[in-house]
C-alpha cells in the first residue's frame, strides 16, 4: 500500500514541523508499571490449602514444581494426568501499591495472556471474564484497588466441563480433529488446538496465567501503539510513515517526536494537540541511501531502529521499533503450467527454505529466549529462510519475531485455526475478530512477517476428507456449517489483515487444494501427504513437483540420550507400553517398518531401529528437498513438517524436544545449502544438477567420480562451468553403464563434487541400489581428536567406503549440555578427510579434558547395524 502525502494532512494533528538532533531533557515516565509475575499461589477448587505457583506459567507445570505430580513427560504419565482439565483451580496474588500510582489518572490491570476460561477479581469485586487464550486482557481498576495490600484472584474453570454444554446445544457435531477426549470440544475454545492431543502430541489441556501481567498507571497520555509503514523503497532513499495510536485521559498539549538512536535519519518533533480517548498522529521520516534486510543466505537482515516519544506537561512515554526495509510479495499469476505461486522479496523470487513450526513445549511459558535462540540458531546453521508458524499452536512469544527479524528468517503466520469448522455465533465470531486484531497490531511490524493464513488443512477437510457424510450432515447443516467458515477465513480475517496490516498478503487456507487432486501440482500451496500416510514410496518425491510445498513430512524416533531421558531400561523397545505412549499417530510405528523394509535390513537391537528411523526419514526427505529444488522456478518452496517437537516423541522432527539434531537436519543442512550439486538417475540416465541461490552467476568446477567401495577410481569426469544466478541446471547427463566403469551397482557410489574459486563448494552422493541391497564391509573408520580454540576438531578417514557416519558423545543424558557436531551422518568416500568440528555449550562441569572427549566419543556407520 502506498501512502500519499496529501492523505496524511488531514491525518496530522498540528502543522508544526521541526527537525531537531539533541534529544529533549529526561523527563518522568507517563506510564507506571507494575510486574505482577513471579510468586503466586494457587489451589485446586475445594481445596484448602495453597500452593506456590509460577506466572507466567500453567497449572501442570504449578503442580509439578511441589510435587504433587509426576513429570507429565516421563514414561506413560501422561495418562495418569488426564483429570486435571476437568477440575477448577484458583490463583491468588498479593500485592502493595504506593500512593504515586493511586494518583495516577488511570489505572489498568493488564493480563497478556489468559488460559482460558478465567473469572477475574481484585479485592473481592469481580472485573472481567476472559474466554480467549490468544487475546490481551485489559480491565479499569482505578475504582477497586487500594493504597497498601490489595488482593487479585483469578478462578480458571475448566475448559471442558465450560465447553460441554456447547457442544451438547448444537443439533450437529463440530469435527475437531486430533481431539482425543470423550466429547470433543476443543473448537468451541480459543484455546491451543495442540493442547487436546495431536498425532505428535499428548494431551494436556493447560489453564494458567500463561503471559505476563501487570498494572499500567496512566498520568496524561500514553503511546498505545505505534506502527511504521514503509511507503516506498529504492536506492536512493527509503520513505516510511511513523503512525502513533495516543490514549489521553484528558484534552491536553504535547510533544511527539520521532529519532534514530543509530543517527540514520534527522529527528522530527512537532506539537500536537490531544483531546481525550483515542488520538492518531502520523510523522513522514526518510532514510538515505537505505541498507535492505534480506532473508538469510541472501544478504544480511538490516534493521534500523526508531525511537518514539510522547511527552506532556512533564512526563514522556517512549517506544523503540526495529524497521528492516524490504518488499514481500505473494506472487500468484497465470502460467503455463497453471498459476505461479512464490515469495519476491526486494524484487527477487526467492525460493523458500524451512519448515513447520509448533510450540517448543507444550507448556509454552517454560520456553526461555535461550532455547529460542539454539532454534534459530539451528534453523539459520541449516541455511533455512521461512517458518510456518503453524495454526494449531499458538501465536508465538515476541521473542520468536524478533528473532526472526535478527536471523533473517521470514514467517508464514498461521491464524490458530486447524483441522476442525468452529461455531458462527455472533459471540464466538466477535471474539475471534478481536483476536485477529490483536496479534496483527502485535506482529505487523516485524519485517520477517512474509504472510498471513487463516487456517490450517480445513478448507481441503470440509472438501476431501467425508465430513459431512461421517458426522450425518444434512444439507441445511453443511450450509450452516460452511456458512461460519466463510465467515471466519473469507470475510472477518482478510478484513482484519486489510484494515491493519494492508501491504501484507493474506491467503485462506493451507494447503489450497487437497494431495489427491492433480490441480494440487498446477497451482497454490500443498500438503503432499502420498508419502506416509499414503504409503507411497519415496520415489514418488522426484514426480510430485508443486508450486509450492507447504507440507509434507516422514517420521523418526529422537536421539538415544532423549529416549534415555523420558524412559527406564524395560521400556526401550518399539512396542513397549511406554514407547508406544510417545508414539501418537496411530499406523506410526507400522509405517516406519513398512518403509523400513524397502530400503534398510530391520536391526535387531531397539537402539539400531531408531538409527535407521533417522536415515530412513533423512534419505527420504532429502530425496523431496533436492527434487524441490531441481524443479526451480516450477516450484519455489519447500516448507517440511516438522522443525521441531513440544514433547520428547516420536515425530515428524529434524530436532527433538532437547534441540538435539536427528539425521533430517543434517540432510536439510546439506539440501539447503546456497549453491547444491544434485545427482538423479532418470531412466538409463545419471543426471547431475546445480542450483544456486546466488543472485550473481560464478565460475565453477564439476567433479563426477565413480568409486568402488574399496576404493578404486572407475570413472571419472571434470567440467568447468558457469553457474547462472538463482535458479537450477541440469549441467551433466550419462549414461548409468558408462558411469558404473564395470563395476558392481551394489558395490559403486559416484561422488559429485563442485568446486569455486573459494573452495568446496557442494558435495553429494548417489548409489545405484538402495541401503539394504549395497554390499557394505568393515569401513575401516579412524579418526583423530584436536583441541582449537574455538572447540573440538574431528578429523574422519576410512579404508573403504563408509556409510551414513554417525558421532555421539556419551555424556550421560541428565547433563543438559548442548552437543553439535558440524555435520553428522555423512559418507565417506575412503581416501578423503572428513573434518567435524564438535561444539559443547556449556561444557558440563569442568572443562572436558581431550582423554575425557576421545573416551565419550562414539563412531560408527551402515556397517555396524545388525
Amino acid at each position: 500500500m502506498r501512502i500519499s502525502r496529501a492523505s496524511l494532512l488531514p491525518l496530522a494533528v498540528a502543522v508544526l514541523l521541526a527537525s531537531c538532533d539533541a534529544p529533549p531533557e529526561t523527563t518522568e515516565s507517563a506510564v507506571l508499571t507494575l510486574d505482577l509475575n513471579g510468586e503466586w499461589e494457587f489451589r485446586q477448587v475445594g481445596e484448602t490449602g495453597w500452593h506456590t505457583a509460577r506466572v507466567p506459567g500453567s497449572v501442570h507445570t504449578d503442580l509439578l514444581e511441589n510435587e504433587l505430580i509426576g513429570d507429565p513427560f516421563y514414561r506413560d504419565n501422561e495418562q495418569r494426568l488426564q483429570w486435571i482439565e476437568n477440575e477448577d483451580w484458583e490463583y491468588r496474588r498479593r500485592f502493595t501499591v504506593d500512593s504515586a500510582l493511586m494518583e495516577r489518572d488511570r489505572v489498568d490491570l493488564v493480563f497478556q495472556g489468559l488460559d482460558t476460561y478465567a473469572d477475574i477479581s481484585l479485592n473481592g469485586r469481580p472485573l472481567l471474564q476472559a474466554d480467549n487464550m490468544f487475546r490481551e486482557w485489559v480491565v479499569p481498576v482505578g475504582n477497586v484497588l487500594r493504597s497498601g495490600e490489595n488482593t487479585l484472584l483469578v478462578l480458571f474453570r475448566s475448559p471442558i466441563r465450560t465447553a460441554v454444554p456447547l457442544f451438547d446445544s448444537l443439533p450437529y457435531r463440530l469435527p475437531a480433529g486430533n481431539d482425543r477426549g470423550e466429547k470433543p470440544v476443543r473448537v468451541f475454545t480459543r484455546k491451543a488446538a495442540y493442547h487436546y492431543g495431536w498425532d505428535w502430541g499428548p494431551r494436556f489441556v493447560t489453564s494458567g496465567v500463561w503471559r505476563s501481567v501487570h498494572l499500567r498507571a496512566l498520568g496524561g497520555a500514553r503511546l498505545a501503539d505505534v506502527q511504521i509503514v514503509q511507503e516506498s523503497l529504492d536506492e536512493q532513499r527509503a520513505e516510511l510513515v511513523v503512525m502513533a495510536e495516543i490514549e489521553a485521559t484528558a484534552a491536553v498539549q504535547a510533544s511527539f517526536r520521532v529519532a534514530s538512536p543509530g543517527g540514520d535519519f534527522e529527528a522530527v518533533t512537532r506539537p500536537v494537540d490531544l483531546s481525550t480517548g483515542v488520538n492518531r498522529v502520523t510523522v513522514p521520516v526518510t532514510i538515505e541511501s537505505p541498507e535492505r534486510w534480506w532473508p538469510n543466505g541472501l544478504g544480511e537482515p538490516r534493521l534500523y531502529q526508531v525511537s518514539v516519544e510522547l511527552t506532556v506537561e512533564g512526563s514522556a512515554d517512549r517506544m523503540t521499533r526495529r524497521v528492516g526495509l524490504r518488499t514481500v510479495e505473494l506472487v500468484t499469476e497465470p502460467d503455463s503450467i497453471g498459476e505461479s505461486f512464490y515469495f519476491r522479496v526486494n524484487g527477487v523470487p526467492v525460493f523458500m527454505k524451512g519448515a513447520n513450526t509448533i510450540p517448543l513445549d507444550h507448556f509454552p511459558a517454560r520456553v526461555t529466549e535461550a532455547r529460542y535462540r539454539r532454534l534459530f540458531q539451528a534453523a539459520a546453521d541449516a541455511n533455512m529462510n521461512m517458518f510456518r508458524v503453524w495454526g494449531g499452536g499458538i501465536y508465538e512469544s515476541d521473542i520468536f519475531y524478533d528473532l526472526a527479524d535478527e536471523y533473517g528468517i521470514l514467517i508464514w503466520q498461521d491464524f490458530m485455526f486447524a483441522n476442525g469448522m468452529f461455531p458462527g455465533d455472533s459471540a464466538f465470531l466477535a471474539n475471534v475478530r478481536q483476536e485477529a486484531e490483536y496479534q496483527v497490531r502485535r506482529l505487523r511490524n516485524h519485517p520477517s512477517l512474509a504472510l498471513w493464513c487463516g487456517n490450517n488443512e480445513i478448507d481441503e477437510a470440509w472438501h476431501n476428507w467425508g465430513w459431512q457424510r461421517q458426522y450425518g450432515y444434512s444439507a441445511a447443516d453443511s450450509a450452516e456449517v460452511w456458512s461460519a467458515y466463510q465467515e471466519i477465513f473469507h470475510h472477518i480475517l482478510p478484513d482484519v489483515v486489510s484494515e491493519l496490516d494492508p501491504a501484507r498478503s493474506y491467503w485462506p487456507s493451507s494447503p489450497s487444494i487437497g494431495w489427491g487432486h492433480s490441480e494440487s501440482m498446477t497451482r497454490g500451496d500443498s500438503h503432499y501427504w502420498g508419502v506416509w500416510h499414503g504409503g507411497e514410496p519415496f520415489q514418488l518425491f522426484l514426480e510430485k513437483l508443486p508450486r509450492f510445498m507447504s507440507e509434507y513430512g516422514f517420521q523418526a524416533y529422537p536421539s538415544w540420550a532423549t529416549i534415555q531421558r523420558f524412559t527406564v531400561p524395560r521400556d526401550r523397545r518399539v512396542d513397549s507400553r511406554v514407547m508406544l505412549s510417545h508414539q501418537k499417530h496411530e499406523r506410526g510405528n507400522e509405517l516406519i517398518r513398512e518403509y523400513m523394509a524397502r530400503w534398510y535390513p530391520e536391526p535387531s537391537h531397539f537402539q539400531d531401529f531408531g538409527y535407521l528411523s533417522q536415515l530412513l526419514q533423512a534419505e527420504g526427505m532429502r530425496m523431496a528437498f533436492e527434487a524441490h529444488r531441481r524443479a526451480m522456478p516450477r516450484t519455489m518452496g519447500t516448507l517440511y513438517w516438522q522443525l521441531n517437537d513440544s514433547w520428547p516423541v516420536v515425530s515428524w522432527s529434524g530436532l527433538d524436544y532437547f534441540g538435539r539434531w536427528k539425521a533430517l537436519h543434517f540432510a536439510a543442512k546439506r539440501a539447503f545449502a546456497p549453491v547444491l550439486v544434485s545427482p538423479v538417475i532418470r531412466g538409463d540416465t545419471l543426471e547431475v544438477w546445480v542450483v544456486s541461490d546466488r543472485l550473481e552467476a560464478f565460475d565453477a568446477r564439476l567433479e563426477v567420480t565413480a568409486w568402488s567401495f574399496d576404493g578404486e577410481e572407475l570413472s571419472r569426469d571434470e567440467i568447468p562451468l558457469r553457474v547462472g544466478p538463482n535458479g537450477s541446471e541440469r549441467v551433466f547427463a550419462e549414461r548409468v553403464g558408462s558411469i558404473l566403469g564395470g563395476g558392481d551397482p551394489a558395490e559403486v557410489v559416484v561422488e559429485t563434487r563442485l568446486v569455486g574459486r573459494e573452495g568446496l563448494l557442494s558435495e553429494n552422493h548417489l548409489y545405484f541400489r538402495t541401503p539394504r541391497e549395497l554390499r557394505l564391509g568393515d569401513p575401516g573408520i579412524r579418526w583423530n581428536l584436536v583441541w582449537e580454540e574455538s572447540g573440538y576438531r574431528i578429523e574422519v578417514t576410512s579404508s573403504a567406503l563408509a556409510r551414513n557416519v554417525f558421532l555421539f558423545l556419551r555424556i550421560s543424558p541428565e547433563v543438559e549440555t548442548s552437543v553439535l557436531f558440524s555435520d553428522n551422518y555423512f559418507d565417506l568416500v575412503p581416501g578423503r578427510t572428513k573434518v567435524v568440528h564438535l561444539h559443547l555449550d556449556p561444557p558440563p562441569g569442568d572443562v572436558l579434558s581431550m582423554d575425557d572427549i576421545s573416551y565419550m566419543l562414539w563412531v560408527r556407520s551402515l556397517a555396524d547395524v545388525r
